[in-house]
Parts: C-alpha cells; structure tokens; sequence
C-alpha cells in the first residue's frame, strides 16, 4: 500500500515493479500491477502500468488516514459529447467546409449585406408596419424577424459570392495601383455572378413556358435558397443564441431586443430586494439595459450607484390591467411578470409614456410603448448580424476562387450547399443515436 503524501511515490511503485519481476521467474507475481491495487492518485507515476481494460468501473485509494477514495470512470455524457464535437471537426475537415486563409473579404460583406437587411425590415416595422417586441400576438414579430434572418442570410450568400468572383481582380488592380480606374470592371463582374446566381431561379415566368432543362435549373436554384436560408436560421438561432424577435424595434412596455435573462418577480408587485437588485445589476453590467442595450459603460454615475432599475415586465400597470379583464378576474388567472435590467434614461421613458396614457384613460396600456413610441435600434451592430458573414463563409468557402467563370463559381457554390445540408442531416442523425444509446 502507497500512502497519500509519499514523495516516493515513484521509487516504491519502481521498488514494487521489480520485486514482481523478479518473482515472477517462480510464477507468483505479475510485473503490472492490476486493477485491485490501491494507489493515491497524487503520486501515480506515468509510467505505472493499470488495467485500461473497459470492464473495469472504479478504483479505490487508501489515503493518509486510512480513508478512501473513489475515482469513477469519465462521465458517458461527457464523453458522448466530446464524440459528437470530435466528428463534426472530422466531418468539416473531411468535407473541406472549414473557411480557408482569404475567407475575411467574404465573411465582411456577408455580415454588411445581413446587416443592411437587418436595417431595412427594422425601419419598415418602425415607420409603416408600426411593430415592436411588444406587438400581439407575439407570433408576428418572431415570424417578421425570421423572414428578415433568411432574407439578410440569401443577401449576405449573394455579396459573398460577388466578393468571392471578384476578389483576385481587386487585388491585381490594388498592386497596380488602378484600384479607382478598374472600379466598374470589378463592378461588373461582381454583377455577372450574381445574375448567374439569381438567372434560373425565373420568379415571374411560368413554369410552362419553360424546357426540361430549364425546370431542373430552377428546381436547382430554390433548392439551394432554401438551403442558404435554414443554414442562416439554424446559425442565428444555434450559433449566435438570438431571439429572432430581437430584429423588431424594443417596446417600452414588453420585452426589449436586448432582453436576455430575467429575473421571475412576486406576485404581489413588489420591488425588487435587495439580492434581485444585485443580480439585475450584474445581469445589466453583462448584457445591457433591455430595451436599449446600453450597459452603461460611460455614464457619469457613482461607482456604488446603482446603473439599472428591475424593470417589471410587463409594467405593474399594464399587469393589473390585464389582471382585471372579464375572462381573467373570476378565476384569479395573473400574468406573470419578471424583472429585467433597464437604463435611466428608459426607465424615464417607459414612466412618461404610462403615465400619459394612464390620465387619458388608454384602454389597452400594453399597446403603450410601441409603435413609432418604440426604440428604434437599426443603426447598432449586434452578434446576430454575424449571420451574413457566416452563412457566406461556409456556403461559399475559400475552394471557390479557383472557379475560371460565373458558371462554375455558381456550380461550386451549389455543390458545397449539398455538401453542408448531406453533413448536417448525418449530424443530426448521429445525436439522435447518441441521445438514444443515452436513453438506455
């Protein structure tokens, strides 16, 4: 037995090995010690010799006192995920679908081009859809911001694969020194690629206008724009862990953009204690005020001063308002409320814009808030508009360069899109057998 603490760990596990070795002429002794052997694991040598064998669940350890210690096998959940990480790195690296050494110009316009997207379907929700987080149902903003997550991911696919057929052109002129003159020939066959890209697809022709051929071309072309856009869904959702609702205008009186974690509040309306309020100032200093998103890093306050209020949400008027409704009040059916972190400066907000609409008798408070009185936040750059540049990035990949055409630019592009969706049907069949060997 090997006591815990013993610096010569090593010399008696070498004392003990060849006292075997030398018994073992007469066949009493093994040189390896097997699995029964008691060892404290702090002076294990490496170059002790144990049963691996798989048979084997446990192995105990005698320490200082006499007491022991049991080391158990790895965790089967653990182990099962580091398998399915360790396959899909295999898998990436043996479908060639990791981003190559000049993927950036890509990877750049992608996300610019999602963002503008981005841009676009916010204004439009802000100006003349009048949509905010807090629009009923709750269904239409989600749908609205996973329309604009597949428009932004085919958008950000389209200014990769322009940037991609143009980016050796940009890159002679630049050592040229004719980066302004030759401006409308990488125009131009940015352009072409697109058109290349989009041509088969035929939007407002009927399809009994069109050959065989032509019909598998455009069969070919949605298939791969769907493609694109579960690929840019799956991404935001998966990758980036944003809420699609997210890309609608923050309402004052609901759940902003920003909105993260929140804290479930008393039913009884109270403020938040004093551990809430702490929790929702780490939540704030973290993430950001969740109408806003500010995370008050340059304000003016005291460091001991509080940077965010416990917003309840939805507000305690808009909650007892909605607690008196005729379907709620007989069976005492309350919503729900939570607190999330919010700035000053929204907090005042929200405060000016119930009170106002509390005094002139607004019927419906949850409607308050929203609309043009919502926060527009279109111009911020947020994680989730990565999208664009990394939907282009594996969609489009680094192989393409080497294409000597629009035709077989456009070819490639289509042939990795079924390389993606081939991989992520095995991978979604491969957790599928693990959760089941799991369930077992």
């Amino acid at each position: 037995v090997v006591r815990r603490g013993d610096n010569r760990g090593g010399d008696a596990m070498k004392s003990m090995n060849d006292t075997c070795s030398s018994i073992d002429a007469g066949g009493s002794c093994s040189s390896s010690l097997s699995s029964e052997t008691y060892l404290d694991p702090s002076i294990r040598s490496p170059s002790s010799s144990f049963s691996s064998s798989p048979e084997v669940a446990a192995i105990d350890f005698i320490g200082r006192h006499g007491s022991r210690y049991f080391q158990q096998q790895n965790n089967p959940i653990l182990e099962s995920i580091q398998s399915t990480f360790g396959t899909i790195r295999n898998q990436l690296q043996a479908n060639s679908m990791l981003p190559g050494e000049n993927i950036l110009p890509t990877f750049v316009s992608g996300t610019l081009a999602f963002y503008s997207t981005a841009f676009s379907s916010q204004f439009l929700q802000y100006k003349f859809l009048k949509m905010s987080t807090g629009t009923r149902p709750t269904i239409l903003p989600i749908t609205v911001g996973a329309i604009t997550v597949a428009l932004g991911s085919w958008m950000g696919h389209l200014a990769g694969l322009g940037t991609t057929a143009a980016w050796n052109t940009v890159q002679d002129a630049w050592n040229e020194n004719k980066l302004l003159q030759r401006l409308p020939e990488i125009g131009g066959i940015a352009r072409r690629s697109v058109e290349e890209m989009t041509r088969p697809m035929k939007i407002f022709v009927d399809e009994a206008g069109l050959n065989e051929r032509e019909r598998k071309e455009r069969k070919d072309a949605w298939l791969h724009a769907g493609r694109i856009c579960i690929l840019g869904l799956l991404t935001y959702k998966a990758i980036f862990r944003s809420h699609y609702s997210s890309l609608s205008p923050s309402s004052y009186t609901a759940r902003g953009s920003f909105a993260r974690i929140g804290i479930p509040a008393p039913p009884n309306f109270n403020y938040a204690t004093r551990s809430q309020r702490e929790n929702i100032e780490r939540i704030g200093r973290w993430w950001g005020c969740h109408t806003c998103g500010s995370r008050m890093i340059f304000s003016n306050l005291k460091k001991n001063v509080p940077k965010f209020h416990g917003d309840h949400i939805p507000p305690v008027s808009v909650a007892k308002q909605i607690n008196s409704r005729w379907y709620r009040k007989p069976f005492r059916w309350k919503v729900s409320q939570k607190f999330y972190p919010q700035c000053r400066n929204c907090s005042n907000k929200q405060g000016g814009l119930l009170s106002k609409a509390i005094s002139a008798g607004h019927k419906n408070l949850h409607r308050v808030g929203g609309g043009e009185e919502s926060y527009f936040h279109g111009k911020r750059l947020r994680i989730g508009h990565l999208t664009g540049g990394a939907v282009a990035a594996v969609s489009i990949g680094n192989e393409s360069t080497s294409a000597k055409n629009e035709a077989e630019l456009v070819e490639s592009t289509h042939e990795r899109g079924r390389s993606v969706q081939d991989w992520l049907v095995g991978l979604s069949t491969g957790l599928k057998e693990q959760i089941k060997i799991l369930l077992r």
